[in-house]
Protein backbone atom coordinates (compact mmCIF):
# COMPACT_ATOMS: atom_id res chain seq x y z
CA UNK A 1 0.00 0.00 0.00
CA UNK A 2 1.31 3.73 -1.07
CA UNK A 3 2.30 6.00 1.72
CA UNK A 4 -0.48 8.68 1.86
CA UNK A 5 0.69 11.88 0.14
CA UNK A 6 0.66 15.20 1.79
CA UNK A 7 -2.07 17.72 1.23
CA UNK A 8 -0.96 19.92 -1.16
CA UNK A 9 0.32 23.41 0.14
CA UNK A 10 -2.16 26.56 -0.28
CA UNK A 11 -0.71 28.93 -2.96
CA UNK A 12 -1.43 32.38 -2.26
CA UNK A 13 -0.36 35.44 -4.74
CA UNK A 14 -0.92 38.87 -3.52
CA UNK A 15 -1.31 42.37 -5.72
CA UNK A 16 -0.64 45.43 -4.79
CA UNK A 17 -2.18 48.40 -6.40
CA UNK A 18 1.70 49.17 -7.21
CA UNK A 19 1.70 45.98 -9.53
CA UNK A 20 3.87 44.41 -7.85
CA UNK A 21 2.75 40.34 -7.33
CA UNK A 22 3.75 37.41 -5.83
CA UNK A 23 3.33 34.33 -4.74
CA UNK A 24 4.07 34.19 -0.49
CA UNK A 25 6.57 32.18 0.44
CA UNK A 26 7.29 32.83 3.77
CA UNK A 27 7.26 35.93 6.46
CA UNK A 28 6.03 39.25 4.37
CA UNK A 29 6.72 42.56 5.78
CA UNK A 30 4.95 45.72 4.16
CA UNK A 31 4.93 49.35 4.53
CA UNK A 32 7.48 52.68 3.48
CA UNK A 33 10.77 50.97 4.70
CA UNK A 34 10.10 47.86 6.41
CA UNK A 35 13.03 46.42 8.62
CA UNK A 36 12.61 42.57 10.32
CA UNK A 37 12.57 42.34 14.04
CA UNK A 38 15.76 41.29 15.75
CA UNK A 39 16.17 37.30 14.66
CA UNK A 40 12.97 37.39 12.65
CA UNK A 41 13.29 35.64 8.84
CA UNK A 42 11.55 37.72 6.24
CA UNK A 43 10.73 35.94 2.76
CA UNK A 44 9.42 39.13 1.11
CA UNK A 45 9.94 43.08 2.06
CA UNK A 46 7.51 45.25 0.59
CA UNK A 47 8.50 48.74 0.27
CA UNK A 48 5.46 50.96 -1.02
CA UNK A 49 5.61 54.45 -1.42
CA UNK A 50 2.84 56.81 0.76
CA UNK A 51 1.58 59.62 -0.91
CA UNK A 52 -0.37 60.81 2.28
CA UNK A 53 2.06 59.09 4.57
CA UNK A 54 -0.21 57.05 6.17
CA UNK A 55 1.46 53.71 5.61
CA UNK A 56 3.93 53.17 8.25
CA UNK A 57 7.40 52.25 8.18
CA UNK A 58 6.84 48.89 8.70
CA UNK A 59 3.07 48.35 8.55
CA UNK A 60 1.98 44.41 8.82
CA UNK A 61 2.84 41.52 8.10
CA UNK A 62 1.06 38.32 6.14
CA UNK A 63 2.09 34.92 5.78
CA UNK A 64 0.77 31.82 5.68
CA UNK A 65 -0.27 29.31 8.60
CA UNK A 66 0.16 25.67 8.78
CA UNK A 67 -2.91 25.16 8.06
CA UNK A 68 -2.32 26.84 4.54
CA UNK A 69 -4.58 29.82 5.53
CA UNK A 70 -3.15 33.18 4.57
CA UNK A 71 -3.02 35.73 7.63
CA UNK A 72 -2.54 39.35 8.45
CA UNK A 73 -1.66 41.07 11.23
CA UNK A 74 -1.23 45.01 11.80
CA UNK A 75 2.03 45.61 13.54
CA UNK A 76 1.08 48.14 15.66
CA UNK A 77 0.85 50.76 12.80
CA UNK A 78 -0.37 54.35 13.03
CA UNK A 79 -3.15 54.25 11.00
CA UNK A 80 -4.44 50.86 10.77
CA UNK A 81 -4.94 47.62 8.78
CA UNK A 82 -8.69 46.95 6.89
CA UNK A 83 -10.27 44.20 5.41
CA UNK A 84 -12.43 44.86 2.74
CA UNK A 85 -14.48 41.38 2.26
CA UNK A 86 -17.17 41.46 -0.66
CA UNK A 87 -17.07 45.29 -0.17
CA UNK A 88 -17.41 45.40 3.53
CA UNK A 89 -14.61 47.08 5.51
CA UNK A 90 -13.25 46.17 8.42
CA UNK A 91 -10.62 47.62 11.10
CA UNK A 92 -8.12 44.83 12.25
CA UNK A 93 -7.19 45.29 15.67
CA UNK A 94 -3.12 45.79 16.09
CA UNK A 95 -1.11 42.54 16.88
CA UNK A 96 -4.42 40.32 16.02
CA UNK A 97 -4.17 38.04 12.98
CA UNK A 98 -7.27 38.01 10.80
CA UNK A 99 -7.50 34.93 8.52
CA UNK A 100 -7.88 36.13 4.68
CA UNK A 101 -9.99 34.12 1.98
CA UNK A 102 -9.94 33.80 -2.07
CA UNK A 103 -10.68 37.58 -3.44
CA UNK A 104 -9.93 39.78 0.03
CA UNK A 105 -8.45 43.16 -0.56
CA UNK A 106 -6.55 44.26 2.25
CA UNK A 107 -5.69 47.86 3.06
CA UNK A 108 -2.29 49.53 4.37
CA UNK A 109 -2.32 52.61 4.73
CA UNK A 110 -3.35 54.56 1.33
CA UNK A 111 -2.10 51.23 -0.19
CA UNK A 112 -4.24 48.27 -1.00
CA UNK A 113 -4.00 44.15 -1.55
CA UNK A 114 -5.40 42.14 -3.86
CA UNK A 115 -5.39 38.10 -2.54
CA UNK A 116 -6.11 35.13 -4.72
CA UNK A 117 -5.98 31.66 -2.97
CA UNK A 118 -4.22 29.59 -6.95
CA UNK A 119 -4.37 25.99 -5.33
Amino acid sequence: MPAPQPAATARWRVTFDTGQSFVVEGLAIVGRGPEPRPGEEVAHRVALSSSDMSLSKTHAQFQIAADGTLVVMDRGSTNGTTLIRQGAARALGARRPAALVDGDKVKFGDRTMDVVREA
